[in-house]
């Protein structure tokens, strides 16, 4: 009786991942139209009477430089100067001002310094770049955090500090002498009531408490029209043209999204795995300009115009939809740059269940919400639901394929139907190429130190540990339905 019941949830799980995978296909054979990259840049160089070489668009590519400072290539030097407009392919008309904002949540700013390190060695012109670090007073010690910023600041690279309440203050008295009203005031660490004041700043990955800091920032700062700005998290590493490809992508595209991946690779198999499914979900994650689609909690660019756009549609019609909703309604189309931005990854079990529970608790409540039509909401979750399906099928599939293999392996006899063997051999073929396009999504991402180094990540990342971690993926979503479904916030 239990080995009936083994081949039939064996059975029916991979049938289940069969309609899965098919959803997959569809994604991995999906070209990409709104890529940015060296492409771009040329393009962009040629409708303003330049052109990229071949030698810039390859050396450009690999331009990534490591976070014990170590360059790859000349570019990514921490020895160059601070100067760098030079380097910067983009001519003097197209070059903008970019406003930094980074949010500390929670008094955290580890990896600050090694996000301000890795700005200041844009190829863009530094004196173009200026970072506002955002922090609620009552959780940041505010002389710690100066006394840390100038013990680490890059030479030439513009670093303000920002408190809440100072955002706050600035803003409504900006709107006392006549700017438009849009809610009620920001208070020190809470999030506006419904959403009002820290909505365009909502989405996957941001917390209520960021937003807030985001929004003020954004209205307390002078933003104009055709500046950028651009969100980065605490602990970010940036490629060196990840500002030049950004901007030279806003010339086609309205708002543009780096891809993500973990950043220290080495602090333990959760960051290593974390690593290779995270760039790998980046790469599949925007497959076309138009249509709903999200933006992460860090590494994306938009102009002054379009956030004050999106605030001014959302202030009108009162959706409580993020900006990457809200901007795709309004028609903004979204470039997707093809670099990697490196974060910060958990190495503990504990710390890591909660950063992805608390990261699936919102993606969630964002799904639920009214307001997008069903052709749309495929459209725009088809990838994440696809995946988080493959880790709650996994937590019966992986177990009931490892017996029934020990059992035919054992002499036992488990009796499968061609057609069953057939369903069995098309989900090993669709895994064993998602693992292809995983290595190859991390071998792009995650800068090694050596070829063993190479080596040792891809052993270590193999396709059974990648099954048992997305089997591992399952408790964090259940937790975070839970979380839902009771109202925790």
């Amino acid at each position: 009786m239990a080995l009936e019941v083994l081949v039939a949830a064996f059975v029916l799980t991979q049938l289940c991942y069969a309609v899965v995978n098919c959803g997959l296909l569809a994604l991995f054979l999906r070209r990409p139209a709104n890529v940015v990259d060296e492409r771009t840049l040329g393009r962009v160089l040629e409708a303003n009477g330049g052109r990229i070489g071949r030698e810039d668009e390859q050396s450009s590519r690999v331009a990534i430089q490591t976070d014990g400072g170590s360059p790859k290539d000349e570019r990514g030097s921490p020895e160059r100067k601070h100067s760098l407009g030079p380097d910067c392919r983009l001519p003097p008309a197209l070059r903008r001002r970019i406003h930094v904002f980074v949010p500390l949540i929670h008094g955290r700013w580890r990896g600050l310094e090694s996000t301000l390190a890795s700005i200041a060695a844009q190829s863009y012109p530094t004196s173009l770049v200026s970072v506002t670090v955002v922090y609620e007073p009552r959780e940041t010690d505010a002389l710690a955090l100066e006394g840390a910023i100038d013990a680490e600041r890059p030479p030439g690279l513009e670093v303000e500090t920002l408190s809440l309440d100072a955002a706050a203050r600035a803003v409504e008295q900006t709107r006392g002498a006549g700017a438009p009203a849009g809610g009620g005031g920001v208070e020190s660490g809470n999030p506006p009531e419904n959403g009002e004041r820290a909505w365009w700043a909502t989405g996957t990955g941001t917390s209520p408490t960021a937003a807030t800091m985001l929004t003020a920032a954004f209205e307390s700062r002078s933003v104009a029209a055709d500046d950028l700005v651009a969100v980065f998290e605490a602990g970010s590493w940036l490629p060196v043209d990840a500002f030049e490809l950004a901007v030279a992508g806003l010339e086609e595209y309205d708002v543009v999204q780096t891809k993500h991946t973990v950043r220290d690779v080495d602090a333990g198999i959760l960051p290593l795995l974390d690593s290779m499914a995270t760039a790998a979900w980046s790469d599949l994650g925007h497959r076309s300009s138009t249509g709903p689609y999200h933006l992460l909690g860090s590494g994306y660019l938009a102009t002054g115009r379009v956030l004050e756009d999106v605030t001014a549609w959302r202030r009108r019609t009162g959706d409580d939809v993020p900006l990457g909703l809200a901007a795709s309604h309004r028609g903004n189309a979204l470039g997707v740059v093809d670099r990697y931005v490196r974060l910060d990854c958990p190495a503990g079990l504990e710390a890591w269940l909660d950063r992805k529970r608390a990261w699936t608790r919102d993606l969630y409540r964002r799904f639920f919400a009214r307001g997008w039509s069903g052709v749309d909401d495929l459209r725009c979750w088809s990838g994440t639901l696809l995946l988080q399906s493959l880790a709650l099928l996994s937590v019966v599939g992986v177990p009931a394929a490892a017996l029934v293999a020990v059992l035919s392996a054992g002499g036992a006899s488990v009796a499968l139907p061609l057609t069953v063997q057939l369903l069995v051999g098309f989900n090993v073929i669709v895994w064993a190429y998602y693992c292809l396009r995983a290595y190859r999504a991390a071998w792009d991402a995650v800068p090694f130190r050596s070829w063993p180094h190479g080596i040792a990540y891809s052993i270590l990342a193999n396709p059974f540990s990648q099954a048992l971690y997305a089997t591992l993926w399952a408790a964090p979503i259940c937790l975070g339905l839970v979380d839902l479904a009771r109202g925790d916030a």
